[in-house]
């Protein structure tokens, strides 16, 4: 073992005393002080059978002590992008793995010193730091993580310690390790997958539309989520959509055809990008391959893909029809889209940071099955132009609800929507608020009593 210049202190905080006499119920843990880093970087790299690992990300490293001797370390690190069986335990769709991944962290290392073993020291070590997770997380990084994972080697470990700890094993990996941020290498030896939870409302939490405050702070509302919404088929159907029924109106500087940024656009609005600053950013985030999909141009001298600009996409839309990029959009969505999904949401959103859209969404991660363009400037006798309100009763007439829960604020709760959503085969859920006095006075009477479970006496 190699330990130079802090071989005493080493000697005085791990050996030196009789592992025999430890009582488990007398082992405490702390978080690693930063003066001690490079201590537990050479225990790591000396005594734990992968060796040490690089910081990556936010990271915590727990010493388990005995009467301030160390006994055990155990280094807690970002979790993996993406992982089938995890996601499959826990529930949530792409677009919320890719917002709420920070609230999940990693075992990346667990080490029992050599000197210090003992029946029963490995499970009580990994319950006690598991246990003081989420309070020694939210004191470094602000909040408290939702779900632990690891993974123990099929070929040499059971994982005793981690089924003793109330660890659940969730299945295997693949055999693919990340070698470079958009490539994974195979290296043929799967791993088990153990999960966590360090709330008992975990995978609840990490499914719901919204996240509750406490833990908002660990989400990425801006998260580079790599994978596309569409495949490539339907995205080469959406290409073709968009070139034939959207004229490009540029005159110069065509680098990028339109249909391209337009598909980008189109893409990050069906992953819930909801500004044209998130969408550019999700563009930076494509893999080469995508990017050669969209026919986006190379750089001098490189086989790399440019990304489209923000003031490329920008000025593009300010030039292009909005309401035929919406016709074009909402006709494309609804060839495709098949069936509806089971809750559906109208609002406006704004594709343009200036433009407005209302669209018919997805209640689960925002993206819009229908589109519509609402005027910047109010109706007039004289200058007839659809207002929000109108562009909602037209996306409602030409969208097939059948089995659709349509949910709105206040502004769209009126009786001539509601009887269009019920002859379309829907069902609505309006908010009402008390400007609307009548309904809002009638709503309140009956809600004194049961009116869902009402029957005449």
């Amino acid at each position: 073992m190699r330990y130079g210049g802090m071989k005493e202190l080493k000697t005085k905080q791990v050996f030196e005393f009789d592992p025999t006499e430890i009582i488990l119920k007398d082992i405490t843990i702390r978080i690693l002080q930063k003066d001690e880093q490079k201590i537990a970087e050479e225990l790591f790299e000396s005594e734990h059978y992968l060796g040490a690992i690089p910081p990556i990300g936010k990271t915590l490293i727990q010493v388990v002590e005995y009467k301030g001797r160390w006994v055990a370390l155990l280094e807690w690190g970002p979790a993996v992008l993406k992982l089938a069986d995890r996601d499959a335990w826990i529930g949530w769709s792409d677009v919320q793995r890719a917002e709420r991944l920070g609230l999940l962290v990693q075992n990346r290392r667990f080490l029992v010193l050599s000197q210090t073993r003992m029946p029963n020291l490995a499970s009580r070590a990994l319950g006690l730091g598991v246990k003081a997770l989420p309070r020694h997380w939210q004191s470094i990084h602000g909040y408290c993580p939702l779900l632990a994972e690891t993974f123990t080697d099929i070929e040499q470990f059971e994982g005793t310690c981690y089924k003793a700890s109330g660890w659940e094993p969730c299945g295997l990996t693949k055999g693919f390790s990340r070698h470079r941020i958009d490539y994974y290498q195979h290296h043929g030896r799967p791993k088990k997958l153990w999960m966590k939870s360090l709330n008992r409302n975990a995978r609840r939490i990490l499914q719901a539309i919204d996240l509750p405050l406490a833990y908002q702070k660990g989400a990425n509302k801006q998260s580079p989520e790599r994978a596309l919404p569409l495949k490539k088929v339907q995205m080469e159907t959406l290409r073709d959509c968009l070139r034939n029924k959207v004229k490009d109106p540029r005159a110069s500087n065509r680098s990028y055809p339109a249909s391209s940024l337009l598909t980008l656009i189109a893409m990050g609005l069906l992953a819930g990008r909801k500004t044209l600053a998130a969408i550019q950013r999700y563009g930076q985030f494509l893999t080469h391959e995508q990017r050669v999909w969209l026919d986006w141009p190379t750089k001098k001298n490189s086989r790399l893909r440019c990304a489209p600009s923000y003031k490329t996409l920008y000025n593009l839309l300010g030039k292009i029809d909005p309401h035929q990029f919406a016709h074009a959009l909402s006709q494309w969505l609804q060839t495709h889209e098949g069936t509806l999904p089971r809750c559906l949401a109208i609002d406006g959103k704004y594709v343009r940071d200036r433009v407005l859209t209302i669209c018919l969404s997805d209640h689960e991660n925002g993206a819009p099955i229908a589109i519509g363009i609402a005027d910047e400037k109010p109706r007039t006798e004289d200058n007839k132009k659809d207002g929000e309100l109108t562009v909602a009763r037209k996306l409602y007439k030409k969208t097939n609800l059948e089995n659709a829960l349509i949910s709105a604020d206040a502004l769209y709760c009126n009786q001539n929507d509601a009887r269009t959503i019920v002859e379309k085969g829907g069902d609505y859920l309006f908010q009402l608020k008390d400007e609307r006095r009548k309904a809002h006075q009638h709503a309140c009477e009956l809600s004194r009593g049961t009116p869902l479970l009402n029957t005449p006496v």
